[in-house]
C-alpha cells in the first residue's frame, strides 16, 4: 500500500528465516497502536496464517540481497526493523539503501552486535566479563580444550534462539563435530560457564533507558533457546551492568542482553540481541511497559507507563511456549485453569487476532503430527518449503 507522502505511516519491518513468536506479538501491537507493519519471511511455506498479523506479508524462497530487500521495502516508509541475526546484515543494508527521508535512524549501530565473537571483544573494552573466546579456523579442537577445558563451547559467529550453540564434553565428540563444520571461520570457541541465566531486558529511547527488568530464565526450550518458565527479579547488579553496557552501545530500541551468574558470585555477559525479545509480553502484563516505550520511541506519542515491583519474584511460564510445559509439570486441573488465566490475560493484550492464529497453527502442527505418525510421506500443504530449518517440537516456534 503506498504512503502518503506529506504523511507518511511509520512502519516496522520483520524480517525473518523462522516463525518468531515475540515479533508476533510485538505486531499485534503496533498495528493496534496504528503502526504499519511488513513482514519479510525467508525460506518458509508460502501458506501461513502468520500473514494475517500483518499489514503486509513478502515470501522469499532465498535470502535476498541488500538491493532486492531494499526494492522490496521501496514503497514503505521504514520507522524500524526488526529482523533475525542470519539477516540483519542485509536488512541494515538494504535499508540505508532507501532515500533519508523514507526512513528513520533508530536501527544505526545495530549491526556490530550481530557478530558474537566481536560483541565479545567489546564487551570487555566495555569494563564487562564476557567468558574467554578463541577463532575455530585457527585454534584446533586439542588446543581449545588445552586453555579453555571440558565442557566446551563451539558457536556459529552470527546465530539466534540457541540454534548454532553446541556444548561438548569430551574432546573426541568436539573433534568429530569440528571435522564436519564447512566454514570453520564462522565458528569459535567460548568457555562454558555454570550457573544462573539471567536477563537483562530495556527499551532505550532518544534520552536514554526508559524500561528496564532483570529476570531469570529457569527453563528453556532448548539449551540457549527460547525461555520457557521466568521468574521475575530486581536485580540492581544486573541492572546497573545493562545501564553501562547500553550507554556504551549507543543503539536504541529493545535491547537484551543474557548474562550467567557462576558459583563464585561473579557476572558473565555471554549474548547481547538488540531486538524484540521472546518474554517481550511476559514483561508487559508484569508490570514493564516495553509496548509503550517502544511505540513512543517510534511515533512521539503515547504515555509510558511506569514500572511496577509487586511482581518481584514471581514465577511464570512463557507464552505461548509455557503452556505445553504446565500440562507436563503440574496437574491436569491446575493446567487448565493457567491456559483460561493466560488466555483471558493475554487476549486483552493481544487481541482476537493474534489468538486466531496461535489457533490455526496448533492445528496444522496437530494435523502435520499426525500425518507423519500414519506414514504417509505425501508432501503435505503445510510443509515447510525445502529452504526453510526443519520444524521444531513445539508449533509456536
Amino acid at each position: 500500500m503506498p504512503h502518503d507522502a506529506n504523511h507518511p505511516r511509520p512502519t516496522v519491518v520483520f524480517v525473518d528465516d523462522a516463525p518468531w513468536e515475540s515479533f508476533f506479538q510485538l505486531a499485534v501491537i503496533l498495528r493496534k497502536a496504528g503502526i504499519r507493519t511488513v513482514r519479510v519471511s525467508v525460506g518458509l511455506s508460502r501458506w501461513q496464517i502468520d500473514r494475517i498479523l500483518f499489514d503486509r506479508h513478502v515470501s522469499l524462497s532465498f535470502p535476498p540481497t541488500p538491493e532486492q530487500l531494499s526494492k522490496i521495502l521501496s514503497n514503505e516508509f521504514i520507522t524500524d526493523v526488526q529482523p533475525t541475526e542470519s539477516l540483519g546484515m542485509t536488512t541494515y543494508a538494504a535499508v540505508s539503501l532507501l532515500p533519508p527521508s523514507q526512513r528513520s535512524d533508530l536501527w544505526i549501530g545495530r549491526a556490530a552486535f550481530l557478530d558474537k565473537l566481536r560483541v565479545a571483544s567489546d564487551l570487555r573494552e566495555f569494563g564487562l566479563r564476557t567468558p574467554d573466546t578463541l577463532l575455530a579456523d585457527v585454534t584446533s579442537p586439542i588446543e581449545a580444550v588445552a586453555q579453555l577445558s571440558l565442557p566446551i563451547v563451539l558457536k556459529r559467529r552470527v546465530s539466534s534462539s540457541g540454534s548454532g550453540v553446541e556444548v561438548f564434553y569430551t574432546l573426541e565428540s568436539l573433534q568429530e563435530f569440528v571435522a564436519k563444520v564447512e566454514n570453520p571461520s564462522e565458528w569459535f570457541f567460548e568457555r562454558f560457564i555454570l550457573g544462573q541465566c539471567l536477563v537483562c531486558a530495556s527499551c532505550v529511547g532518544d534520552d536514554g533507558i526508559d524500561v528496564i527488568a532483570t529476570y531469570e530464565i529457569l527453563k528453556r526450550v532448548k539449551l540457549r533457546g527460547s525461555s520457557i518458565e521466568v521468574e521475575i527479579r530486581d536485580d540492581a547488579r544486573i541492572a546497573d551492568s545493562g545501564r553501562l553496557l547500553i550507554n556504551a552501545m549507543h543503539i536504541r530500541g529493545l535491547v537484551c542482553f543474557d548474562v550467567i551468574r557462576d558459583a563464585d558470585d561473579i557476572d558473565w555477559i555471554h549474548d547481547v540481541n538488540p531486538r524484540a525479545f521472546g518474554t517481550l509480553s511476559t514483561c508487559q502484563l508484569g508490570g514493564f511497559d516495553f509496548f509503550g516505550a517502544y511505540i513512543f520511541l517510534l511515533t512521539g506519542r503515547g504515555r509510558i507507563e511506569p514500572s511496577r515491583l509487586d511482581t518481584m519474584g514471581a514465577k511464570t511460564f512463557v507464552f505461548p511456549y509455557g503452556m505445553k510445559e504446565a500440562f507436563r509439570s503440574e496437574p491436569s486441573w491446575n493446567s487448565w485453569f493457567r491456559t483460561l488465566h493466560w488466555t483471558w490475560r493475554y487476549g486483552r493484550l493481544l487481541g482476537p487476532r493474534y489468538f486466531l492464529s496461535l489457533a490455526i497453527r496448533g492445528l496444522v502442527f496437530s494435523l502435520r503430527k499426525n500425518w507423519k505418525r500414519l506414514g504417509f510421506r505425501r508432501r503435505s500443504p503445510f510443509t515447510r518449503s525445502v529452504t526453510a530449518p526443519p520444524p521444531t517440537e513445539l508449533p509456536y516456534t
